[in-house]
């Protein structure tokens, strides 16, 4: 009867192939360890070898070959581009996220004169990627206005839309003030609107006005809003809150000299997201701001260089956990935060 004896490899025997060509790796010359680096990297990225193939094909462990690889890419001679248009957004993006502590930046090419429209756009379909939402929270403005027309029919139908602060008296752009409706229009759902200007001239009144049923049941609902959008507004007298009449060319002086950097659902707040002012707050009509560090999901959005402070104060304050800006407004941030340091 025949019989048949196999031999297995000796574990031993193998460490101690690995452990020699280790020692050949260290012991390379120069020029042949960077002939070796090349064809490591080559059949890596060009060939689409794995790591176990190329180590096999020239006779080293895997290991060697990734230190290899690793080594090609350091000492720069392989470099990988990436040709897409969003490569440099997205290093905007990871570093206001980083600064600012944010849960995500998005940045969109924009130019100072199409910022606004831009962000419109970003933050459309941003919330059209949320879509079914069962409500919303909106600071009417200017954004908000162009979010409104950005925004598609039958975007999210049953929305429930709520204004988070008081209405315009008066402005010469009508759409303006009908921004709120015309997102619910566009759901289709329902708009609740405040029965009040945003910024009253007595500040015993305010409480009470906030007291009211009316009122209040619109900011309840606002607290339970799966988002809450806006946009800042910065303090200067093109701002909506001055072209509004809510606030005198003379008082924006006032109250850009107490430190406020911008306002916020139209609280003029100071550099870390806190009102400037006991008395302007009492004068305010419009979801509280701690309330808004407790929202579902903040989000801040900006198309203007200029309300890069504000965006810095609404991030420190917590008040926003997503921002969507251009690339102009991203660079603004980044200037202020490093000037900072």
């Amino acid at each position: 009867m025949r019989t048949y004896e196999h031999t297995w490899p000796n574990p031993n025997n193998i460490s101690c192939k690995a452990d020699r060509l280790e020692n050949m790796e260290k012991t390379m010359q120069p020029s042949s360890r960077d002939d070796l680096m090349f064809e490591a990297a080559y059949l890596y990225y060009v060939e689409g070898l794995t790591q176990q193939a190329i180590g096999t094909r020239l006779g080293y462990t895997r290991w060697t070959i990734g230190r290899l690889i690793e080594e090609a890419r350091q000492t720069g001679l392989v470099t990988i581009t990436i040709n897409h248009p969003r490569v440099q957004t997205h290093h905007l993006e990871k570093q206001i996220a980083a600064v600012l502590d944010l849960d995500k930046v998005i940045v969109v090419p924009g130019k100072h004169d199409d910022g606004r429209d831009a962000v419109a756009q970003a933050t459309a379909q941003f919330l059209v990627n949320r879509a079914p939402l069962r409500s919303l929270g909106v600071a009417w403005g200017r954004t908000m206005t162009a979010l409104a027309k950005a925004l598609p029919d039958h975007w999210s139908p049953g929305i429930k839309v709520y204004q988070t602060n008081g209405g315009p008296t008066h402005h010469g752009d009508n759409e303006v003030s009908s921004s709120i409706s015309a997102m619910a229009r566009k759901g289709p759902g329902i708009a609740y609107t405040l029965p009040a200007p945003t910024i009253i001239g007595n500040p015993d009144l305010g409480p009470q006005l906030m007291a009211e049923p009316a009122i209040s049941r619109i900011f309840d609902g606002a607290r339970r809003a799966d988002i809450l959008v806006y946009s800042p507004g910065t303090v200067s007298k093109d701002s909506i809150l001055v072209q509004s009449g809510f606030i005198t060319e003379e008082s924006i002086d006032s109250i850009r000299n107490k430190g406020s950097v911008g306002d916020i659902l139209s609280h003029y707040v100071d550099a870390t997201g806190r009102p400037i002012s006991a008395q302007l707050e009492r004068r305010t009509i419009a979801y509280p701001l701690h309330l808004l560090a407790q929202a579902h999901l903040s989000i801040a959005v900006a198309g203007e260089p200029d309300k890069a402070p504000a965006m810095v104060a609404a991030a420190r304050g917590k008040l926003a956990r997503i921002v969507i800006i251009d690339t102009t407004t991203a660079e603004a941030i980044l200037a202020l935060t490093s000037k900072e340091k």
